[in-house]
């Protein structure tokens, strides 16, 4: 095993040019795909599978030509400036409706419009649009939501975050690598060796026939966090060798030494992301693939590219070396390891109460969290109520029971306002489905000028059409006025030449768009206003309710917005956790078992890392701050798959040099010094990326980044301050634990 082994790093180094072409190729091809890759802004796909909204969501795509929307506020504005905006407005590339009602969306100086377009969510032709109306709109003071404005400003926010993020990770890692570094170039193999590594994981996101916007904000900043550990792992190794041999001699030497604990590192670490794709919420699933991904080809490049990289570039590696930066620890770890014991039970108190008060935290489960939408929506609220909508689609065709439903939707205080067929009221009394006659519209002020001969030529039309073999005259068929206007949209030119081009025959045209937004071919949908913010207690209670409440009027219904989505994850939440929590600690206790062969060691080091954990998220707690649910989930699993790989690097380097010292502590002390470098460099760029994501981006991005930095520090402090302690104080227990003692054959009884 071990020749093969040898042999396998020996064609490693002799076909080091072969390595760097096949990187090269790959890499090329990475960065034409992804300019390929689509990214998705609209989370409502990523919803909980078999949930309210997963099942509205595929009806309403079927059902419906839903086009893009969203409200705009302008503030400090005339009643007579309002009506020359909304012209202003809907002549703008890609504005399909402006709609602006005096008597309710004028209110204290501020107008309120809603605004239709032309192209779908989140396509580049809708964000023009908004961006335009943006611009158009810059010298006042205005506010934008709705779910295509949602969409836009994610998208802005996202752009805007990769950039600064980026530029604050790569002065960060700048600063670290030289200060952990041995030689100055050694900064450019590591930048190479991770460019590589980045372009292969995001040119092959294009597998994903459309990756989340977090997915694809976060993947680079944590590819990059958690796996260049696995690098320095290796070039730490391999500077080592290098003082004693030749530089192909210190690869294969750094790698035979280094490939134990970089395979243990990224498989704990693929590990606990593997445990997200039990997740009920597809977004999760995404995550832990992608990011899971992002860990296999930076291994890859690590193992393969790498090497080849160090003995090309060893001339320049030998060059420009330098003092080391990094001072000694050894002295302070002796005087820290003194108080051993009272850490070890100092830590175990901690645990304790840490583990019992995150139980008690609240969470939150709204993913979709731009900042500025979230601004907009509040100051919206401050005039016009909160805008938070809800669909119920139902089986079309019984109008009357819709008007029931209606009803007793608009009796719950909390819900302001109706759309819907047979809510749309076309003057005092007469309803979009209502049927009408002849005698019962003439007269009536329906918008359109039509004398009596028109309205019976009208009528006759629709009957041409729809029943040419009734018996029944044009002046007493009974049709349903939303039938007769769109038989008259499409025909009213015959009987009113020119009125196409007329506000009139808008007006028609509107109405046809009215019914193909709320009437499909199986289904009909009413939207309705939740007064009230996404995820507050009323608007989830309202949810809740209706989940019953509403199967007293239909047998099949479904239900789609914010607040269903967020009540829906709620719903998910507690099994996921569970799962997630579980199958991470089991594949990493697997895979740690393996690695070192002893039946407690991994339990401890499980310990120590669920510690870090426990005391991350008892911090909000402390604080009375939501948690971000999928934060939570993502960091935990992440947490515990990335930074035990610093508690391997500190253990086995103990274990295997402890028994070259003459005493304990100085074997931990030396084994603390000598990992140093490494643990202060991976867990300090992993605290800088979550904390810079923590304060740049927003929304689940931020949320979820404060709780990566937080709990990388928290990880590296217990592995520097607490794990020595724990491994001293137990490495009797530990020894007596390995395989090779628990399994030895007893000497046979001669006798």
């Amino acid at each position: 095993m071990e020749e093969k082994k040898n042999a396998f790093f020996n064609s490693l180094v002799k076909n080091r040019w072969l390595m760097i072409i096949i990187f090269a190729v790959l890499s090329i091809a990475g960065i034409v795909m992804f300019f390929n890759t689509k990214v998705v802004y609209d989370l409502s796909s990523f919803a909980p599978r078999n949930s309210n909204t997963s099942d509205a969501v595929a009806v309403l795509k079927t059902e419906f030509d839903d086009k893009g929307s969203f409200y705009l506020m302008v503030k400090d504005i005339s009643e007579e400036e309002a009506g020359i905006l909304q012209d202003e407005l809907s002549k703008i590339d890609g504005v399909a409706v402006v709609a602006f009602d005096k008597s309710k969306n004028y209110i204290n100086n501020s107008a309120f419009f809603t605004i239709s377009l032309t192209d779908y969510d989140s396509t580049n032709e809708a964000n023009d649009t908004i961006s335009s109306i943006a611009e158009k709109m810059e010298s006042a003071e205005f506010y934008m939501s709705g779910q295509s404005a949602l969409s836009y400003y994610t998208r802005l926010e996202t752009i805007d975050s990769i950039l600064k993020v980026g530029i604050i990770i790569l002065v960060a890692i700048l600063m670290m690598l030289v200060f952990t570094s041995k030689t100055f170039f050694e900064l450019l193999v590591l930048l190479l060796n991770f460019g590589v590594a980045v372009i292969l994981n995001m040119g092959t996101n294009f597998l994903f026939n459309g990756i989340s916007y977090i997915s694809h904000l976060v993947g680079l900043i944590l590819q990059l966090a958690l796996s260049l550990d696995y690098s320095i792992i290796l070039l730490h190794r391999f500077m080592e060798e290098r003082a004693i041999y030749d530089a192909k001699t210190a690869v294969i030497n750094a790698l035979k030494k280094g490939t134990p604990e970089i395979l243990s590192s990224s498989l704990t670490t693929i590990a606990g992301l593997c445990a997200l794709l039990v997740m009920t919420l597809p977004i999760g699933v995404e995550m832990g693939l992608s990011l899971a991904k992002s860990i296999v080809f930076s291994l890859l490049a690590v193992m393969f590219f790498m090497p080849a990289l160090l003995v090309i570039f060893d001339t320049q590696l030998q060059k420009t070396k330098h003092k080391n930066f990094v001072p000694s620890v050894v002295r302070p770890a002796k005087a820290i390891l003194k108080f051993r014991t009272p850490i070890s039970i100092a830590f175990l108190i901690i645990l304790v109460l840490a583990g019992t008060g995150q139980f008690f935290n609240e969470y939150s489960y709204n993913i979709n969290g731009a900042k500025r939408i979230l601004d907009s929506q509040d100051h919206i609220a401050e005039d016009f109520g909160y805008k938070n909508d809800l669909a119920i689609v139902i089986p079309k065709g019984d109008y009357e029971k819709e008007k029931a439903l209606i009803e007793f939707m608009k009796s719950k205080e909390i819900i302001t306002d109706v759309t819907g067929l047979s809510s749309i009221e076309v003057t005092d009394g007469l309803y979009l489905t209502d049927m009408v006659t002849v005698q019962s519209l003439s007269g009536l002020d329906i918008g359109i000028p039509l004398t009596e001969g028109m309205l019976t030529s009208l009528f006759q039309m629709y009957i041409d059409e729809k029943d040419p073999t009734t018996e029944i005259s044009a002046e007493e068929y009974p049709v349903m006025f939303i039938d007769l206007m769109q038989v008259a949209s499409a025909k009213i030119s015959e009987v009113f030449p020119g009125i196409e081009d007329t506000d009139y025959g808008k007006q028609l045209e509107q109405l046809s768009m009215a019914r193909a937004n709320f009437e499909g071919e199986t289904y009909s949908r009413i939207m309705f206003n939740i007064n009230s913010p996404t995820e507050s207690k009323e608007s989830l209670a309202l949810i809740d309710d209706l989940t019953t409440e509403l199967s007293v009027f239909y047998e099949e219904y479904y239900m789609a917005g914010e607040s269903v989505a967020c009540y829906d994850m709620a719903k998910v939440f507690p099994k996921d956790n569970l799962l997630i929590s579980l199958l991470t600690v089991l594949f990493v206790l697997l895979i740690l078992f393996f690695t070192f062969k002893n039946a407690f060691l991994p339990v401890l080091l499980i310990l120590v890392i669920q510690g870090g954990v426990w005391i991350n998220f008892v911090i909000p707690f402390l604080s009375s701050t939501p948690v971000s649910f999928i934060g939570y989930l993502l960091v935990c699993a992440i947490q515990m798959g990335a930074t035990i790989d610093y508690g391997i690097v500190l253990t086995n380097r103990y274990r295997s040099t402890k028994h070259l010292y003459l005493t304990k502590i100085e074997a931990m002390a030396e084994a603390e010094n000598a990992v140093f470098p490494t643990i202060i460099t991976s867990g300090s760029i992993l605290t800088i990326s979550g904390l810079s994501m923590g304060l740049v981006a927003s929304g689940v991005v931020s949320t979820m980044g404060m709780l990566l930095g937080i709990g990388a520090a928290t990880s590296v402090m217990l592995v520097l301050f607490v794990l020595p302690s724990l491994l001293l104080v137990l490495d009797r227990l530990i020894d007596k634990a390995d395989y090779k003692n628990i399994f030895k054959k007893k000497p046979k009884n001669i006798l």
